[in-house]
């Protein structure tokens, strides 16, 4: 029974007050020629510390930023869409790399590389696909419900 199923047949709300776990899932990225994963990240999900800090941080920026413009951005202009896409653009990045934790199947010269923020960063700026399998990932809370 995987974890939606198990959500369907009920919740033990008596575990609302069970200390939390942290719930993580891989997420692989790069495959072999059979189509196993090789490689991959580690992440937790959006009830996780490092994911509720990072959002936190994401808004109170907005919220910082739109109080300096005094004005919303006006996305009817090219400029003001283009400065609405980097935002929103921004903010998943961060988001994304805020939640993963680890990688594994990352190597160099033969030797595994231990998780690297700078060349995740750099990872997702190469392969954008990477930071959209986190976000999808992510998203689905049954990915992280541990029952």
């Amino acid at each position: 029974m995987n974890n939606a199923q198990k959500i369907q047949a009920g919740f033990d709300i008596g575990n609302i007050h069970a200390a939390a776990t942290p719930v993580t899932l891989d997420v692989p990225v790069i495959f072999d020629a059979d189509g196993e994963a090789v490689a991959g990240l580690t992440i937790v999900g959006k009830n996780s510390e490092q994911y509720r800090v990072a959002n936190n941080a994401v808004r109170a920026e907005g919220y910082k930023k739109s109080a300096r413009r005094k004005t919303a951005i006006d996305a009817s202009t090219d400029e003001g869409a283009e400065l609405l896409v980097q935002a929103i653009d921004g903010n998943q990045k961060r988001l994304a790399l805020a939640v993963v934790t680890g990688w594994y199947g990352f190597t160099s010269n033969g030797a595994p590389v231990p998780l690297d923020p700078a060349l995740l960063e750099a990872a997702f700026e190469k392969y954008p696909t990477w930071q959209e399998k986190v976000t999808t990932a992510l998203e689905n809370e049954s990915n992280f419900l541990k029952l």
